[in-house]
């Protein structure tokens, strides 16, 4: 795990750093020396949008709990390993989303892949349309019941591109699979999405 954390830190370097990110640094810093009111103050930062990412994946109101408060724990235990300088959320992020996948993997049996049809590879196909009005708005229950009730492997591309922001070569990276593979299983949860919310858009 330690490997698989150190790996996420350095692959998100902080290109620009502004007033908000040196602000940030200063309270990593703080909370590798041992401050624990610096750390909270970075959980405070970044739990809302773990946690939406999180429940995007889950669905669960109550495992995202355990799973957000757990990242938070383990990310805690490893402050000392990251380096000052990147940027912090990609790092947290990492650790939720394996702690989330590992409890998915439990309770789900995943569809071999020879059973993915892959379709050609559009890295711009990336609009949302008439869904992105919807994912704006966190409260939108419809919305989340739609999201959780796709598939893993449509759920997860669906989260890691437009919740955690990952393009087609960091998604086909981090779930092991061709990009391919990443933009046939994107176009299906969004034609998923599109058909469950249709009354709404």
């Amino acid at each position: 795990m330690d490997d698989k954390i150190q790996e996420e830190n350095q692959a998100a370097p902080v290109s620009k750093v502004d007033a908000a990110m040196a602000a940030e640094q200063k309270l990593i810093e703080a909370a590798q020396n041992g401050d624990k009111r610096a750390f909270g103050q970075l959980v405070r930062i970044h739990q809302k949008r773990l946690f939406r990412a999180m429940y995007g994946l889950l669905g669960s109101f109550d495992q995202t709990e355990d799973i957000v408060q757990e990242a938070f724990v383990k990310a805690w235990g490893a402050i000392k390993t990251f380096r000052v300088g990147f940027a912090f959320y990609p790092w947290l992020s990492r650790i939720a989303r394996n702690l989330a996948y590992n409890h998915l993997n439990r309770e789900e049996k995943k569809e071999s892949l020879e059973k993915i049809q892959e379709k050609g590879f559009n890295p711009a196909s990336t609009e949302l349309g008439p869904l992105e009005g919807l994912m704006v708005e966190e409260g939108q229950k419809r919305f989340y019941q739609a999201l959780t009730a796709l598939p893993v492997q449509y759920r997860s591309v669906f989260v890691l591109r437009h919740f955690e922001d990952m393009d087609y070569a960091q998604i086909a990276s981090y779930l092991k699979i061709p990009p391919g593979t990443v933009d046939s299983r994107l176009h299906r949860a969004r034609k998923l999405l599109m058909e469950a919310l249709k009354d709404l858009l």
